[in-house]
């Protein structure tokens, strides 16, 4: 199992091999293609990423003691940074999901503005973190 670090690093190394803003924007939409569509039924208002312009929906589940995350969006990039998020929650162990930032997509190059300035992705976090804790605390309740 691969940590949060470990895979946000394996993304850095991937868009490194990009000469050009314009290659890596190529590779993150074919990353974004890739995502599996979200079930209908999961794009409820619970799942809902408030605080972002374009329509985004994460959908967190707990299995076997690790993380599961499915994302879909009607905006290319907004659903081509949830598929970056989708790879780095996947089987997160549940100790690291809190620690979560979007620090790695700065060191990208794919646009000017700061991560923590961006509040489409500060959204995005604080849905995924709140998630996290909600299903963390149901696991111990039913413990």
């Amino acid at each position: 199992m691969k940590t949060i670090n470990a895979v946000t690093q394996e993304i850095i190394a991937e868009f490194e091999q990009f000469d050009s803003v314009d290659e890596k924007y190529i590779h993150l939409f074919t990353l974004g293609d890739s995502l599996l569509p979200m079930e209908s039924s999961f794009k409820s208002e619970a799942n809902r990423v408030q605080g972002c312009q374009s329509k985004l929906w994460f959908r967190l589940s707990l299995e076997d003691g690790h993380f599961h995350l499915q994302a879909d969006s009607d905006s290319t990039v907004i659903r081509a940074i949830a598929a970056l998020l989708v790879r780095v929650v996947e089987n997160c162990p549940p100790e690291e999901i809190q620690d979560l930032n979007m620090d790695f997509i700065d060191e990208l190059d794919i646009w000017k503005l700061a991560s923590e300035r961006n509040n489409g992705l500060m959204a995005m976090l604080a849905h995924l973190k709140g998630q996290a804790a909600d299903l963390l605390a149901e696991e111990a309740r039913n413990g």
